[in-house]
């Protein structure tokens, strides 16, 4: 999964609902774990700007 900062609003809904643990927040910049991320996709469903994709 990627991230498209230039949509992103860092609202952490896509920290809140990842099971893996694979997303994270490092300043204004959310950051997605390759190794941790298993593709499901229930961050891209809780995007409210759908900045998140799959790759």
């Amino acid at each position: 999964m990627k991230v498209d900062m230039e949509e992103c609003g860092v609202c952490e809904d896509c920290i809140d609902v990842c099971m893996e643990e694979a997303i994270e927040r490092r300043a204004y910049t959310i950051i997605i774990d390759a190794e941790k991320c298993d593709n499901c996709g229930e961050c891209v469903d809780v995007c409210p700007v759908g900045a998140i994709y799959e790759e």
